[in-house]
């Protein structure tokens, strides 16, 4: 064939192609219409807007984690140990030992987590780390020692950034609660 009419097929295929396409929304059932050259259907009622996802509560089946950092938080040492975080009582006591630029930010996360500790475990806190970044919170994991439960982080790698003020980062991790005894 010559080049000019293989050209011109194709832009008339192009053409029927883009003339068929549409949403399956704008589609009509040729069936139902009563003849062709009828007044357009009525367009379907508008889809509402999707709205973004609202912040789902973990799984029961997962233990929830947070970390918060602040700067110029770090105040005496790391905790050997984490604190068991039952109610909002609990929750305000411990933030009470805390750094003030702290005090507020944990407050905030703990009582959020508390809501969506699952059944049979319990929320634990632990200062866990003083340095520029914070500990990535998928990096928390608790273990036992006795009748303690110790959260433990992946120390952030190292990395360039110098700072001034050291950040103190407090886990929060819920976890089966520790044997007594």
């Amino acid at each position: 064939m010559h080049p000019k009419r293989l050209l011109a097929l194709a832009l008339a295929a192009t053409a029927l192609l883009v003339a068929a396409c549409g949403t399956p929304e704008e589609a009509t059932d040729p069936v139902s219409s009563p003849s062709a050259s009828s007044a357009p259907a009525s367009s379907p009622p508008p889809k509402p807007k999707p709205q973004p996802e609202p912040s789902r509560p973990p799984s029961s089946e997962k233990p929830v984690r947070g970390i918060v950092s602040a700067g110029g938080a770090a105040e005496g040492a790391l905790e050997a140990t984490a604190t068991p975080l039952p109610d909002r009582a609990a929750i305000e006591a411990y933030a009470a030992t805390l750094g003030t630029s702290l005090q507020d930010p944990f407050t905030t996360e703990a009582t959020r987590l508390l809501a969506h500790v699952p059944a049979g475990q319990r929320l634990y806190a632990q200062t866990v780390y003083d340095g520029c970044e914070s500990p990535d919170p998928a990096t928390i994991t608790a273990r036992t020692t006795g009748s303690d439960v110790v959260l433990d982080v992946a120390v952030p790698k190292g990395t360039t950034i110098q700072c001034l003020v050291a950040e103190r980062s407090v886990a929060l991790l819920s976890t089966r609660e520790a044997p007594v005894g």
